[in-house]
């Protein structure tokens, strides 16, 4: 068996286990990047020019995130240091080269500059920030030593910090001054004050907070890097060669150098043994932490799976982003959605799950998620004081000496913003050094907005908000069973209203549109393809825009062949004040920008009846005499006609319950003829599919389960799987409810799984009751027929099938290439994920003319067997009962016992130990007498047919297609023993062994060659 340590996190482009979907609408998967509606940002990639590495592990954490994983159980790789860092710029890709090569999933970044450019909390402040509120006759002076915010974190969290110097961060908490008439009334004292070691970017260090030194005393930072072990400054030139004339070279002696000083601080954990935190960990436990109790239902509820707690809402679609890679953002191609908020708000908590569930249904699957308080509230001095009530970086207060922060990004990139605070009477503001005074709106949070910083208005202004949801509701007044005054659910019905109306317009200008002709030129039936959950409007160019006609459904129908303008209607978005009759208060905004889509004109010649044939005399012919009849499988199928998404290559297609009963109606007949039936289902695809959904309504599986005894094939154009009537039986008797949905989905590798693995593809098969997964079969099987065309240089034997085990690792599965159909071919209990690879395994002694060739080829591809040294397979090598026992057992995937289990007494302790313990407790060895099997005599060609027959009858496999052979046919059929007599008799008769120039020579010695020849004539077919 061949197991990569690679997980599917590192080895696929998405998370693969996709939801059931509605026929006929786009599937809202969890959180998958291969088919979202929206844009997915690369922070690192963008502001380190020097990364090179579009698949690299980093993750920004905010100074929430970070102290939710210094509190979190478990070792992380966390990285001190921002793009302002010309020491981190040099260094960063070395980080991430020498974790990935280690086997460390994500290497967490935390910038001490919360702002990415001036506010660095690990850098002594010279004074506080201070800021004069004026009440009346007082002014009262606030002050702000953000050096707090370090050394609270460092005194709390990396007690055993060590720092390359002895410079230290100290921070006085001082309580505010008032002063009236010049007179001080009430003076400031101190109220806390710190001292932390103080460290220099890059930071790198290993942790877990329940680490201890070898003398039991507290050590969370298990090990660290700061710089490169010293305070010298340095920057990427540094790296490079000292020779002018190489350009930018680098200089190899020094990247190993330093490359070694990282992986010699990854190393002081096993790989395996590191952790990750999912944006589930980061972001619901704070929402659950401050939710108003009194409701009685967490924000974000969970349960217990295998003794973990595991979110009933998945994966979230959030993620949080620092400002500084805010503002990157708000300046970078794409269509975002944004979410300004904080767990500390009441009112976020309050839409939160709302926003996530609605995000979700539109193919959301990526919320970047800023908090306006820059430390979310939290004090690491007190963490029982409210976050709520503090607003030591709330930025988004005119009160605030950073209040510059949220002005400039809100008149930079936000020129369109729509608030209920109008900026004449509610804003925030700051004033310059030349005494300007600059205004922005007052945002209220949540404030839920689509962006794309490209799109205008008809005018040419920017208009890079494209709809917004700012409407403030508690947890407790915006639950679905909750009623206002008058006993109406209004609050939930005015969110999701917005929510729906704000997330069907996510891009500038519509894409993914797709003009298909008529089907005659005497038809008007054209259509628009790929208009899935956008608010689109429509007319013929040539027409005023008077015409324009609003869109619904999955396309624009009844056209005739022409050039189409299509663009996003006019819309509202939606803010307070709210009122209790007519809701709250629509804001709107234009139409978007049109874009042309051409219908194209019937091509072809419109059918014509054709004329029925003469009949042709024919000649009789000599009568043949007519076969036996054999019973062969009853097929019958109905074509279902899905949907397809051209933009996200999605079909989707029901069958209805009518069809459904036909089908059961012909299996029934064909079984009373003694024939095997199939009900097959053929879901054909577009050039653009590469995922297919069939439903079948539940009713009716149930009735194919309990009327027939049927298999169920589902030709879905990217695979073919087909139920046995046992899978079927186990599928109908599932506990879930719901109608049964098959996908069969086709993906991509990342470029590192490529690297591992060469540019394969993926499948994804899953089976869902309704909305939830069902992924075994009640030990029934599944036959599994995957498309696939042999590329240059490969060869079929060579060709293999990996599975994703629960275990998150590939494992190698029986399964081979099917030259006559031209698919990849294999059976499976369970639904997971499969790569189809290609392992191809040569030796030197293994000519392509040799008879063994392919039968060498295609079992080392699999593993099930090695070579006698790295180059040669020694085919004529005789070979051993214990050898044949590991290839046996490997070759059908039975797993080798754990040590200590009953055995044979002359077992011992090697390489075939533990498989002769397997094959002895499922009776596939017996063993010579006394308790003994003689692993190491040579295995005769009796003995190796013998444990064959076991095998297969003990997995089920026998074979019972006879040929007309017979054993008694052979001149040396009286050789056989009488231990093998039943073994040869059925090998014989369905023609797994053939013998030799008219004999079996059961007696004779088994070579290498003649072993993995008989186990290929199996495998292969």
């Amino acid at each position: 068996m061949k197991t990569f340590n690679r997980t599917l996190s590192v080895l696929l482009a998405s998370a693969l286990v996709l939801p059931v979907f509605q026929a006929g609408t786009a599937r809202a998967a969890e959180v998958s990047s291969f088919n979202s509606a929206v844009s997915h940002y690369d922070y690192f990639s963008d502001v380190y020019p020097h990364l090179n590495d579009a698949n690299h592990i980093l993750k920004t954490v905010t100074y929430e995130d970070l102290v939710t994983l210094l509190d979190s159980k478990g070792t992380y790789a966390v990285l001190f240091g921002g793009a302002w860092s010309d020491e981190t710029q040099a260094d960063i890709g070395f980080i991430n080269q020498v974790a990935k090569q280690y086997g460390v999933d994500t290497i967490y970044n935390f910038d001490t500059k919360l702002d990415g450019e001036s506010v660095d909390i690990a850098e002594q402040q010279a004074a506080p920030y201070t800021k004069v509120v004026t009440s009346g006759t007082t002014n009262t002076t606030n002050f702000y030593d953000f050096n707090e915010l370090y050394v609270e974190l460092v005194d709390k969290y990396l007690t055993n910090l060590s720092a390359n110097t002895d410079a230290t961060i100290t921070y006085s908490k001082n309580s505010p001054q008032k002063e009236s008439g010049g007179t001080v009334t009430t003076p400031s004292t101190v109220i806390a004050s710190g001292e932390a070691k103080k460290i220099e970017s890059p930071f790198l260090f290993i942790y877990d907070k329940d680490h201890k030194d070898g003398e039991g005393n507290a050590a969370p930072i298990i090990a660290s890097l700061e710089k490169h072990g010293s305070s010298a400054n340095y920057t990427w030139n540094d790296f490079l060669t000292a020779d002018p004339n190489d350009g930018d070279t680098l200089d190899t002696a020094k990247v190993d150098s330093y490359k070694e000083q990282v992986l010699n601080v990854f190393n002081k954990v096993p790989a395996a043994d590191y952790d990750s935190l999912t944006n589930w960990d980061f972001i619901a436990p704070a929402f659950n932490k401050h939710e108003d109790k009194t409701v009685g239902r967490d924000i974000f509820p969970t349960h217990e799976e295998n003794g973990q707690v595991v979110g009933d809402d998945g994966e979230l679609v959030y993620e949080h982003v620092t400002y500084n890679e805010l503002t990157h953002l708000l300046q970078s191609k794409g269509n975002y959605v944004i979410l300004f908020g904080g767990s500390w708000c009441p009112n976020t908590q309050a839409a939160i799950r709302f926003i996530n569930e609605y995000a979700k249904k539109y193919n959301v699957d990526k919320v970047y998620f800023w908090d306006t308080k820059l430390d979310a509230g939290i004090s690491v001095l007190d963490p029982s004081a409210d976050p709520h009530n503090s607003s030591f970086l709330q930025v988004r207060d005119t009160n605030h000496p950073l209040a510059k922060l949220y002005v400039d990004l809100v008149n930079t990139y936000l020129p369109n913003i729509k608030t209920q605070y109008l900026p004449t009477t509610n804003n925030v503001n700051y004033t310059k050094d030349n005494g300007t005074n600059v205004v922005a709106n007052k945002l209220q949070v949540p404030y839920l907005f689509a962006y794309n910083k490209d799109n205008v208005n008809a005018d040419g202004s920017k208009a890079p908000i494209l709809g917004h949801v700012e409407l403030m509701y508690t947890w407790k007044n915006i639950q679905p069973d909750y009623a206002v005054a008058d006993g109406t659910i209004r609050n939930h019905t005015n969110y999701t209203n917005a929510l729906n109306k704000l997330l069907t317009r996510l891009e500038a200008t519509p894409t993914g549109l797709t003009g298909v002709a008529p089907t005659s030129s005497a038809n008007n039936n054209g259509q628009i393809t790929g208009t899935t959950n956008k608010a689109l409007e429509y007319k013929l160019k040539s027409a005023a825009d008077s015409a324009y006609t609003a869109v619904s459904g999955n396309a624009i129908t009844g056209l005739a062949a022409g050039t189409y303008s299509v663009r996003y209607a006019a819309k509202n978005g939606y803010n307070g004040p709210t009122n209790s009759q007519t809701g709250p208060t629509a804001v709107p905004y234009a139409a978007g920008q049109a874009v042309d889509v051409v219908v194209p004109a019937y091509v072809g010649t419109d059918p014509t009846p054709t004329p029925t044939p003469t009949p042709t005399p024919s000649t009789p012919s000599t009568p043949v005499p007519t076969p036996t009849p054999v019973p062969v499988d009853a097929v019958n199928t109905v074509k279902v006609t899905g949907t397809t998404d051209p933009a996200t290559g999605e079909t989707v297609a029901a069958v209805s319950a009518s069809d459904v009963a036909s089908l059961i109606t012909k299996a029934s007949k064909a079984e009373a003829a003694g024939k095997e039936a199939v009900i097959g289902f053929q879901v054909p695809g577009t050039a653009a599919t590469t995922s297919t959904q069939l439903t079948i309504p539940r009713d009716s599986f149930n009735l194919i389960a309990s009327g027939t005894n049927a298999a169920v094939k589902a030709d879905l154009s990217v695979g073919t799987v087909t139920f046995d009537a046992k899978a079927v039986e186990s599928i109908s008797g599932n506990a879930l409810s719901g109608d049964i949905s098959v996908i069969v989905s086709k993906f991509e590798l990342t470029e590192e799984g490529k690297a591992v693995l060469g540019d394969r593809p993926v499948y994804d098969l899953s089976l869902f009751a309704g909305d939830k997964q069902i992924s075994s079969f009640g030990g029934g099987k599944v036959q599994v027929s995957l498309p696939y065309t042999l590329k240059a240089g490969e060869n079929a034997e060579s060709i293999v099938v990996y599975y994703l085990a629960d275990s998150g690792e590939l494992q190698t599965i029986r399964g081979h290439y099917n030259a006559a159909t031209g698919t990849v071919d294999f059976a499976t209990t369970h639904f997971s994920q499969y790569i189809i690879g290609f392992n191809k395994v040569g030796f030197l002694d293994v000519p392509a003319t040799a008879w063994f060739h392919h039968a060498v080829s295609f079992l080392a591809a699999r593993e099930i067997t090695g070579g006698t040294d790295a180059d040669h397979f020694s085919p004529n090598a005789e070979l051993t009962r214990g050898q044949f026992i590991v290839f046996l057992l490997k070759a059908y995937g039975i797993e080798p016992e754990a040590a200590g289990a009953a055995n044979f007494a002359d077992a011992g302790n090697t390489y075939y130990t533990n498989y002769l313990a397997a094959a002895k407790r499922l009776g596939i060895a017996t063993g010579s007498g006394d308790n003994k099997f003689n692993p190491n005599n040579k295995i005769t060609r009796q003995e190796l047919f013998t444990l064959l027959y076991r095998s297969l009858e003990q997995l089920g496999e026998l074979p019972t297609a006879k040929t007309g052979a017979t054993v008694a046919s052979y001149a040396d059929a009286a050789d056989i023993a009488g231990y093998a007599q039943t073994a040869f008799t059925t090998l014989v008769e369905t023609g797994v062994i053939k013998g030799s120039g008219n004999k079996l020579n059961p007696e004779g010695v088994s070579t290498r060659a003649e072993a993995a020849q008989v186990l290929y004539n199996l495998l292969s077919q």
